[in-house]
């Protein structure tokens, strides 16, 4: 939560692994637009941080589809007068160029079609890539675990909304 003037300003969104695109994005929506709105502020730091489900050793648990590494990017610049952005996350090379391709697109507004192009593919399974699109396929998840990281994020958000939002009128 931070620490004396800056009780409130340090958020933090814990997730479950396993947390899909399902559960990861309205959880977003349900914290970061709200205090971004109050917090006001010259310029938002984004870490990008792209940790695809494909990405090894990230799969399966603290991964997330690319398509919830980047919609936040989209929101946030519609939100923010400025951004820095910022690189961090992923451990294979091949996977932390197609996250920040998705990301650079968010970034500059644009929309890319999903399949990567057909002249890359040779090189891209060269280098090890299985997933020839610019996401991931949506995971497969093990028994109750959508319902148990559904819970937790539902949880979390609570507990931001009745111990942060109140420090700023929200």
């Amino acid at each position: 939560m931070g620490e004396g003037a800056g009780v409130g300003y340090s958020v933090n969104l814990p997730l479950q692994p396993f947390t899909d695109d399902a559960v990861y994005l309205p959880a977003f929506e349900a914290v970061v637009p709200p205090l971004l709105r109050a917090f006001a502020p010259d310029v938002t730091g984004n870490p990008a941080r792209h940790r695809l489900a494909s990405d090894r050793p990230a799969h399966p648990p603290g991964a997330l589809p690319s398509r919830a590494s980047v919609a936040p990017v989209g929101r946030i610049l519609e939100m923010s007068p400025r951004v820095v952005a910022l690189g961090g996350g992923g451990y294979d090379l091949v996977n932390v160029a197609r996250a920040w391709t998705a990301a650079w697109a968010a970034l500059n507004g644009m929309t890319l079609p999903d399949p990567l192009p057909a002249t890359m593919h040779h090189e891209l399974r060269s280098r090890g890539l299985k997933t020839l699109t610019l996401s991931d396929p949506p995971a497969e998840l093990p028994g109750d675990a959508r319902h148990w990281a559904e819970d937790y994020a539902a949880r979390q958000v609570r507990i931001i909304q009745e111990q942060i939002f109140p420090l700023h009128g929200l």
